[in-house]
């Protein structure tokens, strides 16, 4: 099955089909996702030999294999529920655009988010965690202490460097991030004492995404602790 493709020229689209474009985005990476699903699948059933099409394994699986494979697979499943959050506020978003362009390009303040995992220190601030075997990790950015979803916080440990994405999904924007990573638990949850931070002060400035490259060579084989905050403003 061949993928969709959308359009590279742009320029003389109207609103209409601007959001139908988006509209169609979300259609696109759901079917993304549910090819993953289906790769998962197969996983599975090539495991226990009921795949059609293969060639059934030579030595059956051991306990530990199917321990293992149905750890992948429930990881898996658990990114892309968390993906599947963000899409369902991407399409909400889309469907309620308003018919005429009322936004006034202000911004009001909404809060303090963290990445959502273990309380620490005061306040509503939490940390999440990186095992010594992980690779990567996504979790939920969470605003205020109900912890309403508003975006993602993508970790992703390679070459000894870690990457983690802080992004929000409209109408949120940032203009403050700031990070915590160590091989220690974090205890002074004041977001402005990390050693990682990134700051705007202009409105056109805003941002909705802003990824950090740490080094973490020190830390090979250990859990890492990772503090993601942001300062979110909401668009009106």
């Amino acid at each position: 099955m061949s993928f969709p493709s959308i359009p590279t020229n742009t320029s003389d689209m109207d609103r209409d089909d601007a959001l139908d474009l988006l509209i169609a985005s979300v259609a696109f990476e759901e079917l993304s996702l549910a090819h993953i699903l289906n790769a998962e699948a197969e996983k599975i059933q090539y495991v226990l030999g009921t795949l059609d099409g293969t060639t059934t394994p030579v030595e059956a699986p051991s306990v530990d294999d199917l321990i293992e494979v149905n750890n992948t697979v429930n990881q898996t499943i658990r990114n892309i529920i968390k993906y599947q959050m963000l899409l369902q506020f991407k399409l909400e978003d889309a469907s309620k655009f308003p018919e005429e362009n009322g936004e006034n390009g202000e911004f009001v303040e909404a809060g303090s988010a963290w990445s959502v995992g273990i309380d620490f220190g005061t306040g509503n601030a939490q940390y999440t965690t990186l095992g010594a075997e992980e690779t990567e990790n996504t979790v939920i950015l969470g605003l205020g202490n109900n912890y309403i979803p508003i975006g993602l916080v993508s970790i992703v440990r390679t070459n000894g460097n870690l990457e983690v994405t802080i992004s929000t999904i409209s109408p949120y924007v940032m203009d403050e991030v700031q990070l915590y990573v160590s091989n220690a638990i974090p205890v002074d949850s004041n977001p402005g004492g990390f050693p990682d931070k990134y700051t705007v002060t202009n409105p056109v400035d805003y941002f909705s995404s802003h990824t950090f490259t740490v080094d973490v060579s020190a830390y090979a084989g250990q859990i890492l602790y990772i503090a993601a905050h942001a300062h979110v403003l909401k668009e009106v």
